[in-house]
């Protein structure tokens, strides 16, 4: 079952956000494992006060969590080819499951309802950006019909700063 998060998830938030640090830095990602800490417990918050994450659990047990918010001020100007042009689409910014739920399918299920809230929304496609270690995302990503535009450079992310673009048409 998939919802939107309320404050009193956030501890649990926190503890899959820690979950997926751990696990992407074993993979060899700096992804999340920056000097500042990104996502931090404010970070969460927010997406959870704007109402961009949602949370997918199983008998009240919450396995992942995803934030769907609007438009990107990073993805401007950055001489990438999208696929739509305008503001209409939808932005993925983190896709984490829990260390009990690796391997179950828990991040295709938020990816596949990522697509069924960007329609609610009436957005016209997608976007999501991966580190170019996080070999998992970009084939679960492909796997999942996203068309790869390019590299693009984070402006505020100081350690590898590179990061893989993707757009879905929905």
């Amino acid at each position: 079952m998939f919802r939107l998060a309320e404050k009193e998830d956030l501890k649990r938030v926190m503890e899959i956000i820690g979950d997926a640090k751990r696990f992407l830095k074993l993979s060899g990602s700096t992804q999340w494992n920056g000097p500042k800490g990104y996502p931090d417990r404010f970070t969460l918050e927010k997406d959870i006060e704007k109402r961009n994450c949602f949370l997918y659990e199983e008998d009240g047990y919450i396995y992942g969590l995803g934030v769907f918010s609007g438009m990107e001020p990073e993805y401007e100007n950055k001489g990438i080819k999208w696929l739509t042009d305008g503001l209409n689409y939808m932005t993925i910014h983190r896709i984490a499951t829990s260390d009990d739920a690796r391997g179950k399918g828990v991040a295709k299920k938020l990816m596949l309802y990522a697509v069924e809230v960007a329609k609610e929304r009436g957005n016209k496609s997608i976007r999501i950006d991966t580190h170019p270690k996080n070999t998992i995302m970009q084939n679960m990503l492909k796997g999942l019909g996203y068309t790869e535009l390019g590299i693009m450079v984070y402006e505020s992310i100081p350690v590898e700063p590179e990061r893989i673009i993707y757009e879905k048409l929905i």
